[in-house]
């Protein structure tokens, strides 16, 4: 003669069979969900931006951009007129590296206002929000040259350090405008006198327009 099982060992492989779907589907849809959730400055990577800018360059009067020998007093340079191209790489959208380069065409403020040349090639690390409206700063070094008539200032190139900041707007994904102000720091004419500086500090005020490569969209942080 059989025995009835009991009623809840009858539903003991139906109880199984939930247990399972319940852990095996919400892990399904885990790996099939879009990745439409996921911001985009954590998408796009490896973005290449190529452009120039123009601006002015404030030369410290206490600038130290003079060939050995040619002068025992200082020789002011007046503020030039700025243009320079840069490239920069950015793995991820808010950091990256960047390469500039520059000339300033200006002349000596009196002094026979010979015509003087300011070159400048440097790099530096930039940080930015991963954003459309983008606040950044840098920081790196290079160098800060000066070239003249021989009876001005001759000839010189000086390491240089810069520090500065500003604001980038990407009007679309392909082109970004872009405003800097940087602190260039190099050596001073007066290092070693008395009541002298070691550093004199330089200005420069640039706009500046790129073309962007990689970057798929304009989007801001998600909100909340």
């Amino acid at each position: 003669m059989s025995r009835r099982r009991p009623p809840l060992l009858s539903l003991a492989p139906l109880l199984a069979l939930a247990l399972v779907s319940s852990v095996a589907l919400p892990a399904f849809a885990a790996d099939t969900d879009t990745d439409t959730d996921v911001p985009a400055w954590r998408k796009e990577k490896h973005i290449l931006e190529i452009g120039g800018y123009l601006g002015a360059f404030f030369p410290s009067a206490d600038h130290g951009l003079y060939a050995d020998g040619v002068t025992k007093t200082a020789k002011p340079i007046k503020t030039g007129f700025d243009i320079g191209l840069r490239l920069a790489y950015l793995p991820l959208r808010f950091v990256g590296i960047e390469i500039e380069g520059g000339l300033v065409p200006t002349k000596l403020d009196g002094n026979g206002g010979f015509t003087t040349i300011v070159f400048a090639a440097r790099g530096h690390v930039i940080l930015q929000m991963p954003t459309r409206l983008a606040l950044f700063i840098v920081g790196g070094g290079g160098m800060l040259g000066g070239a003249s008539d021989g009876k001005a200032i001759g000839t010189n190139v000086d390491g240089a350090l810069h520090v500065g900041g500003g604001l980038k707007y990407y009007l679309t994904p392909k082109v970004v405008l872009r405003i800097d102000g940087r602190d260039v720091v190099s050596p001073a004419f007066s290092k070693g006198m008395t009541g002298g500086q070691d550093w004199a500090h330089s200005g420069e005020f640039t706009f500046g327009a790129s073309f962007v490569l990689g970057r798929k969209s304009t989007k801001m942080l998600p909100r909340g």
